[in-house]
């Protein structure tokens, strides 16, 4: 297989841009929400910060599982278990930023 460098790139540190996503988009949405001129009665909305945490967790481990298939060829690199790894590390990065997001009962 002769796959180019970005591309390998891409797909080991995919997983990492979706946590990266998904901390902005839910901490920002959580901060806009709860500031004085945005207050929301109840807090943050938990159900889309829940959407996007499940949508986020969905990607990762769809990348883990497409990046698992390619531990099965004979000329296993660096780069494809780095894919693997990577993806393990953005389920469970996402699933601790979430946590606490889907806990938060309202403004304080």
């Amino acid at each position: 297989m002769h796959d180019h460098f970005f591309v390998r790139l891409a797909r080991g540190s995919a997983p990492f841009v979706i946590w990266a996503l998904h901390f902005t988009l839910c901490y920002g949405l959580a901060a806009a929400q709860c500031t004085p001129g945005g207050m929301r009665a109840g807090g943050p909305d938990r159900v889309l910060l829940g959407v996007a945490t499940v949508v986020a967790l969905a990607a990762c481990v769809w990348l883990g599982w497409r990046a698992r298939g390619r531990l099965r060829e004979p000329d296993v690199g660096l780069s494809n278990r780095a894919a693997v790894a990577g993806a393990m590390l953005g389920v469970v990065a996402i699933a601790w930023n979430g946590i606490p997001l889907l806990l938060v009962a309202g403004c304080a």
